[in-house]
């Protein structure tokens, strides 16, 4: 299925993605330690109604790494340079685990830009034993980073034993983990670790709708971190699957491509009746 994924096209500032589809413009953004091609079981089903752009995050696949990049802000500002440069359209943006991070801060920050947003397997207000935990991985990686430790997050991020699609869908997530440029990896797992989600008056100024995705089995991206901040946007809402992990776009791909295509169709329409009241 690797072989299904666009050509790659780069930007000057040395940000790798794909275009395919057509149709109003669709931002994807992989969470750390991956690649755009963790949205493969997106594309076929996006192409259908969106022009679909999926970006690998600075650092990781073909992108170049970003020194620059301390913060989300700083990667949500390469994202930003992207759109207005490349795609030059207000843009639905979506994101996965810390991809979420930035897209919400993109919808926050350049709100004009963006049309609505969906946040799969996002974190907001960690427990204090979850804050214990990634700051005690984060020592790790800074001490000693090798591919054994960024190929680690597989055994939380699916259920075992695992069904035969799931064995595909861990060997990808193993694979791309297993090639990730350290330093680009490290840097991003780093600035992950420190966000706490976005501020509570981030989410209450949203203008455009927003969706939060997680599973119901996800320990670190728990379904009540979706409902909040579902809850606290204006234009907000939650979807739990159920029996699903971390990586729930791609176990299960059916019912989430089904969610947010009615989801972000919305977004369009909602957006043209407002058009039509201005005319």
């Amino acid at each position: 299925m690797i072989s299904t994924i666009p050509q790659r096209f780069k930007t000057e500032t040395g940000l790798a993605y794909t275009k395919s589809g057509s149709g109003p413009a669709l931002v994807l953004i992989h969470g750390v330690g991956l690649r755009l091609e963790a949205w493969m079981r997106q594309f076929e089903a996006f192409n259908r109604h969106f022009t679909v752009y999926a970006v690998d995050m600075p650092g990781h696949g073909e992108s170049d790494i970003m020194p620059q990049c301390r913060c989300i802000e700083d990667y949500t500002d390469v994202i930003a340079r992207w759109v207005k440069q490349d795609i030059r359209q207000p843009v639905l943006i979506m994101g996965h685990s810390m991809g979420s991070m930035i897209a919400l801060n993109f919808a926050s920050r350049y709100q004009e830009w963006c049309l609505g947003t969906v946040a799969f397997n996002s974190v907001f207000r960690r427990s204090e034993e979850a804050k214990a935990a990634v700051q005690e991985r984060v020592k790790q990686i800074k001490s000693s980073l090798t591919h054994l430790h960024t190929t680690a997050p597989v055994k939380r991020w699916f259920d075992f034993p695992l069904s035969k699609l799931d064995e595909e869908n861990a060997q990808l997530c193993t694979e791309w983990l297993s090639t990730v440029s350290l330093p680009g990896y490290s840097q991003a797992y780093e600035v992950f670790c420190h966000n706490d989600g976005p501020e509570d008056d981030e989410l209450r100024n949203l203008s455009m709708p927003a969706l939060f995705i997680t599973g119901s089995d996800d320990p670190n991206s728990t379904p009540a971190m979706s409902a909040a901040m579902g809850a606290l946007c204006p234009v907000g809402e939650s979807r739990i699957i159920s029996h699903a992990k971390h990586m729930a776009p791609m176990t299960h791909s059916g019912e989430i491509n089904e969610i947010v295509i009615d989801f972000a169709l919305s977004c369009i329409e909602a957006q043209s009746i407002e058009y039509e009241q201005q005319g």
